[in-house]
């Protein structure tokens, strides 16, 4: 199998994985809204966090092929297909707006430089108006430590989102991870957990 084939593959397996957690978490979310609103609740308690919508994707960076599934496309105005196939990071920068394109390319490349987690905020344009994105991502290196696949998430900031100290990357990561492990996705199962390594 052709190495951009086998990237496309991982990508998918691994967003399968996202998906079917987020579908999971979605259920827990729908089952706290239908609980009876006649429970008394004390100063104590209070809800530890609000997952927000999350779209992940999976940039080759030797081969400048860049995957995302559907939320990153809407949030980025850009075509599902095309991401699916893979695109050129160039084109991904475009949908930034051009205010911050040069610090979100600049924090990218120092990404890859170090190894280390990157944590951005921007905003996109597109025919669905402009929005405010958060990033968080790391480049992961191959068995001779060279730059191989950048790897995160992306969610839309809102100002009704409330979150807590929490972690909802990790959130998604571990219960992708468990699924991985439970289905024998040996590969999937190492790349996330060298993702989760990033934020622990």
């Amino acid at each position: 199998m052709h190495h951009a084939e086998r990237t496309r593959v991982l990508a998918e397996e691994i967003e399968g994985l996202l998906l079917e957690a987020r579908a999971n978490i979605a259920i827990s979310r729908g089952l706290l809204r239908e609980a009876p609103s006649r429970v008394d609740h004390t100063a104590n308690e209070r809800v530890l966090f609000v997952i927000p919508e999350m779209g992940f994707f999976s940039w080759f960076v030797s081969g400048n092929l860049f995957h995302a599934d559907s939320i990153f496309a809407s949030l980025h105005g850009l075509n599902l297909q095309d991401l699916s196939v893979g695109l050129p990071v160039e084109v991904v920068l475009s949908h930034i707006d051009d205010y911050d394109q040069a610090r979100i390319a600049g924090g990218l490349h120092q990404a890859i430089i170090t190894g280390d987690r990157c944590a951005l905020e921007y905003f996109t344009v597109s025919a669905g108006g402009r929005r405010q994105v958060a990033m968080i991502g790391t480049c992961l290196r191959d068995t001779q430590g060279k730059p191989s696949f950048f790897c995160g998430i992306v969610t839309e900031k809102k100002a009704d989102l409330l979150l807590d100290a929490s972690e909802p990357f990790k959130t998604y990561c571990d219960a992708a991870l468990a699924l991985a492990n439970e289905r024998g996705n040996l590969l999937a199962a190492r790349y996330l957990k060298s993702a989760l390594k990033t934020v622990l």
